[in-house]
């Protein structure tokens, strides 16, 4: 597997993951009527997620082929993705006839603690894959520095480009054909190694 393939991947993959948490915290304003409820509902929860998907698959990655999985995780995030356009509307109603801040952050954040969980799951697989031990800190900051990279430019392309002239679903869609095409990418990339 090419390593520059790798870092390329890591840095959709982050910029993807920072469009969804834009279109989302957008989508949420409209739900709460507040940016404060909003935002503290996206930043608990990606953290959240992204902390418990690292730990969850901090020994799995052992166990299974990295990339195979990364696919299958990128997969799964783009699918939500998709699924999030729908689910967000359905959800929409129940929320506001809550009208309780509180109820309506469990209600969320049990909605987006999958995606999340699988955004940080990302970091032990790419890492195993990457990672040389001979130069851990090294090929860390590295693959650091690029998914960092694509999270910066996930934030501005969505805000002043994506959103104002192609709207919040257009956007989402946008971010799960991101994840779907590394998904593909790598499978068709391990289905070749198979067959040499």
């Amino acid at each position: 597997m090419d390593r520059k393939l790798l870092l390329y991947a890591f840095a959709v993959s982050g910029m993807a993951a920072l469009i969804y948490e834009i279109v989302w915290s957008r989508t949420l304003q409209l739900v709460f009527g507040s940016t404060i409820y909003a935002a503290s509902t996206i930043i608990t929860t990606f953290l959240v997620g992204a902390s418990f998907g690292a730990f969850l698959f901090r020994n799995i990655v052992e166990k299974k082929n990295s990339l195979r999985l990364f696919a299958i995780l990128e997969a799964g995030i783009g699918i939500y993705g998709l699924l999030s356009i729908y689910l967000f509307r359905g959800i929409t109603n129940f929320v506001v006839s809550i009208d309780s801040p509180i109820a309506s952050f469990l209600v969320l954040f049990v909605v987006l603690i999958i995606p999340t969980t699988l955004f940080g799951a990302t970091w032990p697989i790419i890492g195993k894959a990457y990672i040389n031990k001979e130069q851990i800190g090294k090929d860390s900051g590295i693959l650091y520095s690029w998914n960092s990279l694509g999270s910066f430019l996930g934030p501005i392309l969505t805000g002043f480009a994506l959103i104002p002239l192609l709207g919040i679903t257009a956007t989402t869609i946008i971010a799960a054909i991101l994840n779907l095409l590394i998904a593909g990418i790598f499978f068709i990339q391990k289905w070749g190694e198979n067959g040499d």
